[in-house]
């Protein structure tokens, strides 16, 4: 039995948080939110839900992403991830439209495709170079070893992840390519 008076159940931190219980239960077991178990049962500690909100804000607008893709469902599902993770998001549907977008505002971080109309990814990436040498790409492709994926290659630094995207692995590629830049999830 939990005798610490702060702690919260489920239902009790889904309403703290304004989540429904089921996301909370489901960022439980992942460790993506602070939480312990006694016995079978979830709890939640208030003060360390209230850093772990602080830190969700911080990384809401702390980091921001860029995401390349001509594919519209595509690019709506990475956006999705990417604002899971914890970083704003905006989208262009090709390199061109990727470029004046980073001439807007520089983001901390690119998920680029490669095949794409108007400008593929390796255009992109070497009219980026000239003015953003050291800004993180990851390439999003299902086409790994193709011709374009290395004459990409020579335009780093970048990362390649594999279509169809796996969320877990996407947002650990998200985490090491923005390295001190990402304050999301739990510390």
């Amino acid at each position: 039995m939990d005798r610490n008076p702060n702690a919260l159940g489920i239902s009790e931190a889904a309403a703290f948080i304004g989540a429904h219980e089921q996301t909370v239960r489901k960022l439980a077991r992942s460790g993506a939110i602070p939480a312990y178990r006694v016995g079978t049962v979830w709890r939640f500690r208030k003060e360390a839900l209230v850093r772990w909100m602080e830190g969700q804000q911080r990384g809401r607008s702390g980091c921001s992403v860029l995401v390349i893709d001509d594919d519209e469902r595509i690019c709506k599902a990475l956006a999705r991830i990417v604002e899971q993770f914890g970083c704003r998001v905006r989208q262009a549907p090709n390199g061109q439209r990727g470029l004046e977008l980073v001439a807007e505002a520089v983001p901390d971080l690119i998920l680029l495709d490669l095949i794409m109309p108007a400008m593929n990814g390796p255009q992109f990436l070497r009219a980026l170079r000239k003015t953003q040498p050291d800004l993180p790409v990851v390439v999003v492709t299902g086409y790994p070893d193709s011709a374009l994926m290395k004459e990409a290659a020579q335009y780093a630094p970048l990362m390649v992840a594999p279509k169809p995207v796996d969320q877990a692995l996407l947002e650990r590629t998200m985490r090491v390519a923005l390295g001190k830049r990402s304050t999301a999830g739990v510390e």
